[in-house]
């Protein structure tokens, strides 16, 4: 029954916000030269919101445990890429290209949200593991899955689709109370998946920073062990693959990676 209402309530909101907060929102061409709302990911931001005020009310009801600190860091991690997507250019990429900047003399907004993000990650692992070496794991495995969905984020449900499959995958091994902290967050992306893979809307980085923090936290709240140890080998490889190569290709050049790409697009996308 909990469970139940917050995913329905993550997805009632985001089915409100969503036409209210679409014209407000900044205009930018994606990959198929269509200017369309990005940003929209900003819909999480009232979802984890009104979580928060959920959980304060409820804890002690079996909704204990380290998620209202996920909740706060999806908060986070919403607003830093709200900042990034609306200040932030497309001249640097990667951690290459803000780290070369801030040796021009320049801060960007991606390096501004990438401090944040490490910074929220680390606080949430010492919250659930102490002053420890696991804290500092557990930190680089949620910032680590945060950046991922945003390395995804390069054409329509691409996002989503990804850290869908990753949240589906380890929500069997994760804590109970985890899985509930998430359910509202998964209740609107449901709700966004739809406009999002038809190009209608981009979530930006603000919603691909929501998205990946969800399998990020259910890898953590799994503890040290089994799923830590794959969670960093895949992370890490992907950010290698990011920085020096591309997701893309790779996914256009493995059959099953590009089928589940494509998948749900219109024909024009």
């Amino acid at each position: 029954m909990v469970a139940a209402f917050l995913l329905v309530s993550g997805a009632l909101i985001a089915l409100a916000c969503l036409p209210l907060l679409s014209p407000l929102l900044p205009r930018r061409e994606n990959y198929a030269r269509r200017a369309i709302p990005t940003a929209a990911g900003i819909i999480f931001l009232p979802i984890i919101l009104v979580s928060i005020m959920i959980w304060l009310l409820f804890t002690g009801s079996g909704m204990e445990g380290g998620g209202l600190a996920f909740l706060a860091y999806g908060l986070l991690a919403g607003l830093a890429g709200f900042a990034d997507d609306v200040w932030g250019g497309t001249q640097e990429r990667g951690f290459r290209g803000h780290l070369g900047a801030l040796a021009r003399g320049r801060v960007t907004t991606g390096l501004v949200k990438v401090v944040a993000l490490v910074g929220g990650a680390l606080a949430v692992g010492g919250h659930l593991f102490g002053m420890s070496a696991a804290a500092v794991y557990a930190g680089f495995l949620l910032a680590g899955s945060t950046n991922a969905a945003n390395l995804f984020d390069l054409r329509p449900g691409r996002a989503g689709k990804f850290a869908g499959l990753a949240t589906i995958s380890v929500a069997f091994l994760a804590p109970g109370e985890a899985v509930l902290a998430v359910l509202p967050v998964v209740g609107g992306a449901v709700v966004l998946f739809k406009f999002d893979v038809r190009g209608r809307i981009m979530l930006g980085d603000t919603g691909a920073a929501v998205l990946g923090a969800v399998p990020g936290y259910l890898v953590v709240a799994c503890g040290p062990g089994v799923v830590w140890a794959v969670a960093g080998v895949v992370i890490l490889a992907l950010t290698v693959v990011a920085e020096f190569s591309s997701i893309s290709r790779v996914i256009e050049e493995v059959g099953a990676l590009r089928w589940f790409d494509l998948w749900g697009r219109g024909a024009d996308e």
